[in-house]
């Protein structure tokens, strides 16, 4: 049998690999810290700035990320416990919050963490109380409170608790008891005690038992996987289902008849009561990567070890390592991910493969799919598998110990540009390599991988680096040069710039503007214009990503910033009982409210928004509202008015007169035409069969101008009378034929020369 495991890069120590310490408790603070997600990745973000001896990480519902480590402190080793919220900001302090002080023995063994449904922070690790070593749980909330005292929940005698929160939010506890060397259940309630008077022993026959991993199932049930231990560190996995009372719901039932390690958990999932298993094993001279499926009535479907995640297991078969494993709820498959290495064990690279949970046939072939090929670069995948809408995100490290983001589609195939981004661009050596790592989700739309490095030699410390799940490090905003973020001329200009990280993303933003106090405009291009006094935000949004964002505020002074500008324009469309409202606004680039007041005097008494009923930038806009249940034949008094931050403006009272009994439109419609249509200024208007013996015509062009005026048609014969207005600019005329007896026609005409 093969003597030596494939290099651990899994998130846990060994027994024994560090010693132990005691806490105090002390909250050292719990508002924002002072640090964020950097995008330098030869920088990252510090958890803390202690010394860390272990650590481990697990994400909250509400996109944040726990942490808990051990520090050193002179001959003890402290329990610390860090939150770090999406955007990458320390939430307890610089250094985190003390759990406990209890006594520490010669060595730390394995503890671990989870987060409850108020997610939490669970930990369960282990103190030494008269040389005896006591298996204790604590629970800390989000504002750095001990919700179960400083003291926590003490278990009993043992070491190495695993805890799990199942789904009516009580917590079952496994953890191996030092006086029968073999594990105990326990389970702790909602309200801070222990559940049951007597812990459950878990045994095969009289074999002793090790490395508890519980995963909760419905109704209160949940299932352990745990190993039955062999000569020295080698096992063989078995697994129970409990009840919410402890009670077993089959016998042990063994899933692996290969061997496995002591000296590592494996990766546990599930969907309702069926349970799935991730882990490699040695059989012989070599390592194999499995999918185990644990069906709630005991039984494993998919036969001893379950499902291969490659089927080329000869002797010179490059050998499957360390795996993890995750479902997505509904979903159809069970996705792996796996380290493979050349028989030597010298050269490493990263496999995918995707099961179908109800068989556990596997979807890239018998082989896996290729991720990272086996190489001299030795690439291994670290952390947990995440799933972002059922497709696979995780992190790896080459053999320099960079550390790299990768995420796949539903077919394997890479997502990013560059097929994967650095997370840590900082090298390590095998005789100080980087070690505990993590990587989790932390909110719907990142992830964040943590780990621990000695940099510079200053010993081991925690390091965290967030990703969006488009692939983005961050995005920064300044200005162009450096130069400070203030505009101080009136309508002045600042230029900003956006980077995107990493390099090798798409660069493209798009910009917006956030009001303060004052107000601005941006362009597509980042070029920002004061408007008014006060204080705005430049934003710009990652095409790549658009859940990726940063903003820069700019200080602007001196502005004098200018009402809207508005024209009332002669109505048109007028009938007996209906018409329609013209004007033209230049909101003079404040953002501005339009609309236009009616009626049978000055003082008007009606008001209708415009359309459009906002207007903005610096040119003049038509405007129009159409109004009914007019009366006939009687005079109406209208205007249009603008509201911007500078104030109101109105436009001249205008009037017109419904007709008296038959509209307008309908008396002349067919008998008066203008042309040709668009014109070079000359054009011609033809009336033919009107009721008025003479017209006068007028011209307003769109600022409420009159251009034109004083031309008397012939209304009563068939007559076609040229105009000339060659001399204006191009643009869009009103014109208007007012009759000796009170008709009115309206037309628009555009001239271009």
């Amino acid at each position: 049998m093969k003597t030596t495991l494939i290099k651990s890069i899994c998130s846990v120590n060994v027994y024994g690999l560090f010693l132990i310490a005691s806490i105090l408790f002390s909250v050292l603070g719990t508002g924002l810290a002072r640090a964020q997600w950097n995008p330098n990745t030869s920088v990252n973000l510090l958890i803390s700035n202690l010394v860390v001896a272990d650590m481990q990480a697990a994400p909250t519902t509400d996109g944040k990320t726990w942490i808990a480590f051990y520090r050193q402190n002179g001959g003890n080793y402290d329990m610390m416990a860090q939150l770090i919220d999406e955007n990458g900001y320390k939430l307890l302090g610089d250094d985190g919050i003390l759990v406990s002080n209890k006594t520490s023995g010669s060595a730390t063994f394995v503890f671990n963490v989870c987060v409850d449904s108020s997610n939490n922070l669970i930990i369960g690790f282990q103190y030494e109380n008269m040389g005896t070593l006591m298996a204790v749980m604590h629970k800390i909330s989000q504002t750095g409170t001990q919700l179960w005292g400083a003291d926590g929940i003490v278990l009993g005698q043992g070491l190495a608790p695993y805890p799990a929160t199942i789904s009516n939010g009580e917590v079952v506890v496994a953890w191996n008891e030092s006086t029968s060397n073999t594990l105990k259940l326990q389970k702790i309630s909602t309200s801070g005690t222990i559940a049951w008077p007597t812990p459950i022993s878990i045994t095969v026959g009289s074999g002793r038992t090790t490395r508890g991993q519980i995963i909760a199932n419905t109704s209160g049930k949940f299932t352990v996987v745990y190993q039955k231990l062999g000569v020295a560190i080698y096992t063989t996995l078995y697994a129970q289902m409990f009840d919410n009372s402890g009670n077993d719901l089959y016998a042990p039932l063994q899933i692996c008849n290969q061997t496995t390690s002591a000296a590592r958990y494996y990766s546990i999932a599930a969907e309702g009561d069926t349970t799935y298993f991730g882990y490699y094993s040695s059989s012989g001279n070599r390592f194999n990567s499995f999918l185990q499926r644990i069906d709630p009535g005991g039984t494993i479907p998919w036969g001893m070890n379950g499902s291969n995640f490659n089927t080329a297991v000869g002797t010179n078969d490059n050998y499957q390592g360390p795996t993890k494993i995750n479902i997505s709820t509904g979903s159809n498959y069970v996705w792996s991910v796996c380290t493979f290495c050349n028989p030597n064990q010298t050269n490493y690279g990263v496999y995918i493969q995707k099961f179908l949970k109800t068989t556990g046939a596997r979807q890239f072939t018998d082989a896996g799919k290729v991720v990272y090929a086996i190489s001299s670069t030795s690439d291994q995948q670290c952390g947990d598998l995440s799933l972002i809408n059922d497709t696979p995100m995780f992190m790896s490290e080459n053999a320099n110990y960079k550390l790299y983001a990768t995420r796949l589609d539903a077919s394997g195939n890479f997502v990013w540009p560059g097929n994967r981004v650095e997370l840590s661009s900082t090298t390590a050596s095998p005789s100080t390599p980087k070690m505990r790592y993590c990587f989790t989700p932390d909110g719907p739309n990142r992830c964040a991988g943590t780990w621990t490095e000695n940099r510079g030699g200053s010993g081991y410390k925690g390091y965290a680096q967030g990703i969006s799940i488009g692939g983005l490090i961050g995005l920064t905003v300044a200005t162009q040069g450096g130069v400070p973020a203030i505009i101080t001329t009136n309508s002045g200009t600042l230029q900003m710039i956006a980077t995107v990280f990493p390099a090798t993303a798409n660069q493209s933003v798009n910009w917006s503007i956030v009001p303060g106090t004052g107000m601005a405009s941006v362009n597509s291009s980042g070029l920002v214009t004061a408007i008014s006094n006060g204080t705005a935000w430049a934003k710009a949004t990652a095409v790549q990503d658009t859940t990726v964002k940063d903003s820069l505020m700019i200080t602007m002074s001196n502005q004098t910033a200018q009402p809207p500008t508005v024209v009332t324009m002669p109505a048109t469309e007028i009938t007996s009982v209906s018409a329609t409202l013209n004007g033209t606004v230049n909101a003079n680039t404040l953002n501005t409210t339009v609309s236009f007041e009616w009626g049978l005097t000055n003082s008007y008494g009606n008001t209708v928004s415009a359309i459009p009923s906002s207007v903005s930038g610096n040119i003049t806009t038509e405007v129009e509202a159409p109004i009914s249940g007019l009366t006939l034949n009687t005079i109406y008094h209208f205007r249009v008015n603008g509201t911007n931050l500078a104030g109101t403006s109105h436009g001249e009272d205008l009037t017109f007169t419904t007709s008296g009994g038959v509209g307008v439109e309908e008396v002349v419609s067919g008998k008066v035409k203008i042309y040709p249509a668009p014109s070079n200024g000359l054009f011609f208007i033809e009336l033919t069969g009107t009721r008025e013996i003479l017209y006068t015509l007028t011209v307003y062009n769109c600022l409420g101008n009159k251009v034109f005026s004083g031309l008397a048609i012939d209304g009563k014969n068939s007559s076609v009378t040229p105009v000339d207005l060659r001399s204006v600019q191009n643009g869009i005329y009103t014109v208007i034929l007012t009759g000796d007896i009170g008709d009115q026609i309206v037309r628009k005409i555009l001239i271009i020369h």
